[in-house]
């Protein structure tokens, strides 16, 4: 028997996709032992012989247009037999090497060239299952289809990735974690007091500096960090005699109380460095990889000490003009309304994300289900429908609307990748997205608007092959739909809990 050397874009896939064509051919085997195959080519001489019957005695050569009408149908029913039911190729699965770094910086992913997998599942407690013909070409065609489609697409910095790694990296050192927040209570806080106090209003260019504890405005200017100290004294920073000898618990050969600003930039024990060692060695690589000044850094370490920075400082530059007013506002009320939106917003993030999350994660899964279930209904549908050319021709763009779905997926995850790259043209609009210091009113409605397309893309590319005649689109829409929601549904249940917690959290305090 020749061999079908397909291949896959995952080992989920690759399970299922087996499975499937291994019930194919027990079912195929029971149609052919029981006789049920040989019943539409009865069912087509019994009718060709009951119209025949129903024709006048007028038309003496009726027999004759019966053998060939009975003929030509009998040859069609036999290719499609042959080359859609019968099983002739035996199927080697293989898994094709993603490029993991080069994925992470395209935003989609990027298969390694000429490179497939070895680790792959060809055969089920020791059975190989077999294909036919038309469908393995299907199979090779749609993936290298979709394959090509998603190569195409533009390969740019993946911010959404840069973020989303920047939101995980965290401050595992307990002891400098305290550090922080006394940091942010003995210099932050009294500098921002004191800058109210003598100015009275802040200029919108440089409340983002000084939002956040590492700010250079307060580092610079006379009377701020020079002037503040630590609250008590600092390991690794020694005894000065003009500066703590009036301070308790220290003196020499003991640790000595530094100002602010020796607290933040001295050497290794600054908290700059201590918190700069805390990102991962490759962070650092992707954000030197795509930004040359040297601000970068500051923006990484606020990201990762101040979560919520610059929230209060508005939407400055408005990046995405939707369908409100034209005026850029809701009439009477406008900055409530827009206020709301944003507490309504931030509330509803979390929920969203975590089910998005899941759901992103979940697509893929139900798309290697639902093809493992066409190809076990494959047999059924063929028979039932006397191995018709017609039903045959929307089997093939039903399960090559269901791969294709593939790459509707990776448009979206390009989007959520890139858009910020095509928006934020500065790398100082792109460094204060990252650090969440700016346009969080228009990076959170972009959030939920990137969201929906994982499943607004998919719906219109399957209602677009209905254009074409091909009733295949609302049954395969459906069908990702609902087997999405379980996995959505569960991540916004996770979603809204550890809000809950967190809510409670704050109140307890």
């Amino acid at each position: 028997m020749l061999n079908a050397p397909l291949i896959v874009f995952d080992l989920f896939s690759n399970a299922l996709l087996m499975l499937g064509w291994l019930i194919q051919n027990v079912l195929w085997d029971v149609f052919t032992q029981t006789g049920l195959a040989a019943i539409p080519f009865i069912a087509l001489i019994v009718s060709e012989w009951y119209r025949a019957r129903q024709e006048g005695d007028d038309e003496g050569n009726k027999g004759v247009l019966s053998v060939n009408r009975i003929e030509t149908r009998f040859y069609a029913m036999a290719l499609v037999l042959l080359f859609t039911c019968q099983p002739i190729l035996t199927v080697q699965l293989t898994t094709v090497d993603h490029d993991l770094q080069r994925s992470q910086q395209c935003g989609t992913k990027q298969i390694s060239k000429g490179q497939w997998g070895e680790s792959t599942l060809n055969s089920l407690d020791g059975k190989v299952p077999s294909i036919p013909v038309w469908w393995a070409f299907v199979h090779a065609v749609s993936h290298g289809i979709t394959g090509a489609a998603v190569a195409a697409m533009p390969c740019s910095t993946d911010f959404q990735s840069i973020r989303t790694e920047l939101d995980l990296t965290t401050i595992d050192d307990p002891v400098l974690q305290r550090e922080v927040g006394e940091f942010q209570l003995s210099c932050f806080g009294p500098a921002r007091n004191k800058l109210f106090q003598e100015s009275g209003s802040v200029d919108s260019n440089r409340s983002q500096d000084v939002d956040w504890i590492g700010s250079n405005y307060f580092l610079e200017t006379e009377g701020y960090y020079d002037s503040f100290h630590a609250g008590r004294p600092v390991q690794g920073f020694p005894y000065n005699e003009t500066r703590d000898a009036s301070r308790p618990n220290t003196g020499p050969g003991q640790d000595g109380y530094p100002t602010c600003s020796e607290w933040w930039s001295a050497g290794d024990v600054g908290l700059r460095d201590r918190l700069h060692s805390q990102v991962d060695a490759g962070l650092w690589d992707d954000i030197r990889s795509v930004f040359t000044s040297s601000d970068a850094e500051d923006y990484v370490i606020r990201r990762m000490v101040s979560p919520r920075s610059g929230a209060a400082n508005g939407n400055l530059n408005q990046a995405v003009v939707g369908y409100r007013d034209l005026d850029g506002g809701s009439g009477f009320g406008d900055a409530t309304v827009k206020a709301g939106a944003l507490i309504g917003g931030g509330v509803a993030a979390l929920p969203f994300l975590s089910g998005l999350d899941m759901l992103k994660q979940a697509l893929p899964m139900v798309q290697s289900i639902l093809v493992m279930a066409v190809v076990i209904c494959l047999p059924f549908v063929m028979l039932i429908s006397g191995y018709s050319f017609k039903v045959a021709g929307v089997a093939t763009f039903g399960l090559f609307a269901t791969w294709f779905l593939s790459f509707w997926w990776e448009v979206a995850r390009w989007m959520s990748s890139n858009l910020v790259e095509l928006i934020y043209k500065s790398d100082a609009a792109k460094m204060s997205w990252l650090s969440a210091a700016n346009n969080m009113y228009d990076r959170m409605v972009l959030m939920f608007v990137e969201g929906t397309m994982y499943m607004v893309l998919p719906a219109l590319w399957v209602g677009v092959l209905g254009w074409a005649g091909m009733k295949v689109g609302s049954s395969v829409g459906n069908a990702a739909g609902d087997g999405g929601k379980g996995a959505k549904g569960a991540g916004e249940a996770g979603g809204s809990k550890a809000q809950s917690i967190g809510t409670g959290g704050k109140k307890s305090l």
